[in-house]
């Protein structure tokens, strides 16, 4: 592992896609892509016409036009696209997010899959919804209670 590639190396740790835009608008990934990406577009690292085209989301697409507002306009800091949904060949969901940064010149997109903590987060306000209707359940089987 060399200084120039440790950041390329931490991103691939963390499961976090990293693409710099051109200024015709097409992709090049840095570093190596996350075996997520990799389930939701298969063939994707076969070469630059391959990927340009797996990134072709709708939603990213959208946000990209945001993005490009972004780059040009501020320049610093990071905008990040919200949660959208994907589905794999296998008929899998992934729930994606995007952040644009810009380093100098360059345009990043960082695009991470949330799936993990989306369920988390579906999973935990379930149990709220459930917890609260079973609490109201009670309140009104108390009030019909003859007294």
């Amino acid at each position: 592992m060399t200084e120039q590639s440790i950041g390329s190396d931490v991103f691939a740790v963390l499961g976090i896609l990293v693409l710099e835009r051109d200024a015709s608008g097409r992709f090049t990934r840095i570093g190596t892509a996350p075996a997520w990406f990799l389930a939701l577009c298969p063939g994707a690292d076969s070469g630059a016409e391959a990927l340009n085209s797996a990134v072709g989301f709708p939603f990213l697409e959208n946000f990209l036009q945001d993005a490009e507002a972004f780059w040009t306009s501020t320049g610093a800091g990071r905008l990040k696209s919200g949660l959208w949904s994907e589905t794999g060949p296998l008929g899998e969901e992934f729930h994606l997010e995007a952040t644009a940064v810009c380093l100098g010149r360059r345009k990043i997109v960082l695009i991470e899959n949330q799936t993990l903590f989306h369920d988390e987060k579906q999973s935990m306000l379930q149990k709220a919804r459930t917890s609260n209707l079973k609490r109201r359940e009670r309140k009104r089987a108390e009030e019909r209670r003859p007294r």
